[in-house]
Order: structure tokens, then C-alpha cells, then sequence
């Protein structure tokens, strides 16, 4: 038995470089209520998708990459499918894509299936998942959805009466978790340092200066401070008569500007982090520093699985809560395109003659 010697391991404990995660129990039905209710907190996480590009392209391109080209389907479900129009003038593949981002956003989607007065179904409209209540009954089984109406208003539906969709949802919950949530910190980080370097560049081109005078009366200095100011503002050149400006000090770049941090380096590398973390590669970005052909195609390979897991998902969903049976063509597969460059390559041959001959050892 091998013995340990603690002279080789180090105790980092007092050198700050320990990191804690806060424990974060689910939101499952709490016990000793009859109804636990949840809200998607689709603002806060709306707001995300709406004013982060990256953010918004990735949740984009998850709904275009899982909903393909078209949806295939028999007659029946495709007559199903037309009866389909959102808000008005919408595709069933649209209001169903919609459904899915808005999912991925927030953690949860609803929209209301709309039914004549034969219980058939004839539309299916999207709700705002900011106003609508999951109700889980003491068993964390969803019994209904409430959605607020304003005004101390509210509309109780069945279950059967709203399509839910919930992205990634953990154990005991009764509800799904949003795309972003783990984001949080490295959007903030990338939006302060965007912020730094729009401050860093304005500064470099209109550099902060300060001007020693020789006057010290308040309306002369006022004076002088609007004509230097408006001469900045328009492009044009300023007059000051002699003996009023003694000298000028300019401060047009931080002090950091001269050494080895590279503001653009470090931009770049969290959105790489982020688009990482995320599990959207580069290549379906749009670009692709440092990646050959081979492991570009190694990638989206493994992206195509995630893919087909949120192609099922949806298929499966609207099947259960819809009864429309459905399989969603999928977008090109590289693999595919791999397969066609093999057959055209033929079977992999020797380099030399050599290559194919073997010698046992021993013998020349």
C-alpha cells in the first residue's frame, strides 16, 4: 500500500481560491398546501432574449435547427395542423416554434387550445407565460393553469385546455428551467466589458482633457467650458484670447491601455465561454477560429444529437397534449455529407505497397 505524504499535497484554502455554489432546492409542490402555484419569470428572461444578441441568436437557431424545414403528417393530422393559425394568420410550424423558443427563453411556453363547442379543436394561441400560474395539487401533479386578466381577474383552465412546454425540467419541479438562468453571471461580465471598451475606444478618439486657466471667475469659466464643449460637439475650431488657457492635459486612454490586457482578446473569449456553455458551437454561429474541417464536423455532429432530442421532445409533446401525430424534417445532417465524401474517396488504400506487407518478428 502506497504511503500518502501530505508534504506533497497544498491546502489552497488560504490563498482565495476557494469557490462555493449557494444549494438550490427545486420548486416542487410544497407540502401542507392544497395548491402550489408557480409563475415563469418571463420578464426578467424576456428581457435577456431581447437585448442580448448572442442570447437571442442561440434560442433562434435552437428553434430553426429543431423545427428543420416542414412538418410531415398524414391527411388527418395534417387537416389538424392547418386549423392552426396563432394570433390570426400564422403556420402551425410557426406557432409551434414560437411555442419552443419561448420556452427555451423562460423555461415554459403556453398557449391556449382553442375548441368549438363540439370540444374540437380549432386554434391553437399563444399566452404571455408571464401571466399564467402552473397549479400543482399536493402531489406536485399539475391539476390547472391560471392566467391573470388585469384588474384582479382571473381565468382558471384545465389542463387539457392549455399546451405546455417545459424545457429541461429537474426532478420534483412543475416547471421547466430557463435557457439563460446559468448564463446570468457571464452576460453581465461580457455586457460591462463591452461597456468598458465602448468607453475605452469613445475615449481614444474624443480624449477627456483638463485645462488649467488663468482666471478664476465663475462666469468666465462657465463661459469657456461651453465654448471648448461646442467646439467638440460640431468639428470647429475655437478661439480663446491670450493669456486665458495656461495648459492642457490630456487623458485619452486608461492607464491599463499600455500593458498586456487586450480588451478585445478577453471580449472574445466570453463570448466563446458563453456560446460554449450554451452548447451552440461556432461553426453554427458563423464562424470558427482555430477549427478544421475534421473537428468542425466531429462538433456539429454532436450538436445534431442535442438537436434530435428537442426534434422528439416537441413531437412528443404535441402527440400527448394535442393528439396530432407528426415527425419534423430535420435540417441537412453533415453526417450525410460525410457519408456521400467517403463513398467518393473509396475504400481507404495503402499509402505504399509496403504498408500492406507484415514481418513477423524474428524473421527479415
Amino acid at each position: 500500500m502506497a504511503e500518502l505524504r501530505t508534504g506533497q499535497t497544498t491546502d489552497f484554502t488560504n490563498q482565495g481560491t476557494e469557490f462555493e455554489v449557494d444549494a438550490q432546492d427545486t420548486d416542487g409542490a410544497s407540502t401542507g398546501l392544497k395548491e402550489t402555484y408557480y409563475i415563469p419569470p418571463f420578464t426578467t428572461y424576456n428581457g435577456f432574449y431581447r437585448k442580448i444578441p448572442e442570447l437571442r441568436t442561440v434560442i433562434n437557431k435552437f428553434g430553426s435547427w429543431t423545427f428543420g424545414r416542414s412538418i410531415i403528417a398524414n391527411a388527418i393530422n395534417k387537416a389538424k395542423l392547418k386549423k392552426i393559425r396563432g394570433i390570426g394568420r400564422e403556420s402551425a410550424r410557426s406557432v409551434l416554434k414560437n411555442q419552443w423558443i419561448v420556452a427555451l427563453a423562460c423555461g415554459d411556453s403556453f398557449a391556449h387550445i382553442v375548441k368549438d363547442a363540439q370540444g374540437r379543436q380549432t386554434n391553437l394561441k399563444p399566452l404571455n407565460p408571464g401571466k399564467i400560474a402552473i397549479v400543482a395539487n399536493t402531489e406536485g401533479i399539475i391539476i390547472a393553469f391560471e392566467q391573470d386578466l388585469g384588474s384582479g381577474k382571473r381565468m382558471r383552465y384545465e389542463v387539457d385546455e392549455i399546451y405546455h412546454l417545459m424545457y429541461m425540467r429537474e426532478a420534483d419541479e412543475i416547471h421547466g428551467i430557463p435557457l439563460p438562468e446559468a448564463l446570468k453571471a457571464l452576460i453581465e461580465m461580457r455586457h460591462e466589458a463591452l461597456g468598458d471598451l465602448r468607453i475605452l475606444y469613445h475615449r481614444t478618439v474624443f480624449p477627456m482633457n483638463f485645462f488649467e486657466v488663468e482666471t478664476s471667475n465663475k462666469t468666465a469659466l462657465d463661459s469657456l467650458e461651453k465654448t471648448i464643449n461646442a467646439a467638440y460637439k460640431n468639428y470647429e475650431n475655437v478661439v480663446i484670447p491670450a493669456g486665458v488657457l495656461k495648459e492642457i492635459k490630456k487623458s485619452s486612454q486608461p492607464q491599463y491601455s499600455g500593458n498586456d490586457v487586450n480588451s478585445l482578446a478577453y471580449i472574445k473569449f466570453l463570448v466563446r465561454l458563453f456560446v460554449t456553455d450554451v452548447g451552440m458551437p461556432e461553426v453554427v454561429m458563423g464562424w470558427g477560429e482555430m477549427t478544421t474541417e475534421a473537428s468542425a464536423k466531429v462538433i456539429i455532429t454532436s450538436y445534431e444529437q442535442e438537436i434530435w432530442d428537442m426534434k422528439l421532445y416537441n413531437e412528443e409533446a404535441a402527440e400527448i397534449q394535442l393528439n396530432i401525430k407528426f415527425t419534423i424534417e430535420p435540417a441537412p445532417s453533415i453526417m450525410d455529407t460525410m457519408v456521400k465524401d467517403d463513398k467518393k474517396d473509396g475504400k481507404e488504400k495503402a499509402a505504399k505497397p509496403n504498408d500492406r506487407k507484415f514481418t513477423a518478428p524474428g524473421k527479415k
